[in-house]
């Protein structure tokens, strides 16, 4: 069974708007960045987002306990080698503690973890998520750095911490580089509005005047 390992913010305030979860941020340069670093010295890992997921449970938007943690990890989409990053309005719950300053919660080791909508887009959205999947490489929290327990604007992996990285299944090589394999996974209260096919939304923004606002940012 894999451990849950939690973040917290423990800094500043932070107000999250809930909004049934009405967007997801990968941060893909961000984690990128993390992951090049110069530990990785001339072998840098790539953080490759694939496309994104929505289920639909109401339940799940603010989690309350760690079964509902378990439960949505059982979700997982694709294989293995494949993390799922998970979406949600709230969760104050994670390996038995509970706290409103819980921002995140992933298995350790494993290929899921999940976090709040509203945090991952802010200003510290990268380490967040990059915490997150580090735990779901193998790697515990410390003092100080990208696995400091609490977020400290820190993205810092030491060479030990790189070496353990490079030894997880999620990693993958062709001989020539490395990449991690990364799914979203929205959760939704009910279902999105399909996305209109290019040309029948260009026809609809010429006749409406409207912007569409993308649900995904990276």
């Amino acid at each position: 069974m894999n451990i849950l390992k939690s973040l917290v913010l423990t800094f500043g305030v932070f107000i999250a708007s809930h909004a049934n979860a009405g967007f997801i941020t990968t941060n893909e340069a961000d984690l990128d960045a993390i992951f090049s670093q110069s530990s990785f010295e001339n072998m840098p890992i790539d953080i490759r987002i694939g496309a994104v997921s929505e289920l639909i449970f109401p339940g799940f938007l603010d989690i309350t306990s760690d079964a509902e943690v378990n439960q949505l990890f059982n979700m997982h989409i694709g294989g293995r080698d494949v993390v799922n990053f998970y979406f949600i309005d709230s969760i104050n719950i994670c390996g038995g503690t509970v706290s409103s300053s819980i921002v995140g919660c992933g298995e350790f080791p494993g290929n899921d973890f999940v976090v709040e909508s509203s945090f991952a887009a802010g200003s510290f959205g990268g380490e967040l998520l990059a915490h997150e999947l580090g735990h779901n490489l193998g790697l515990n929290h410390r003092v100080g750095g990208l696995m400091n327990p609490s977020l400290n604007n820190d993205t810092i992996l030491s060479n030990n911490e790189v070496t353990t990285i490079r030894n997880s299944s999620l990693v993958q090589t062709d001989g020539q580089g490395f990449w991690i394999n990364i799914s979203p996974v929205l959760i939704v209260s009910a279902a999105s509005i399909p996305v209109p096919e290019p040309s029948t939304l260009a026809l609809l923004l010429l006749a409406t005047g409207f912007l569409v606002r993308k649900n995904i940012k990276k």
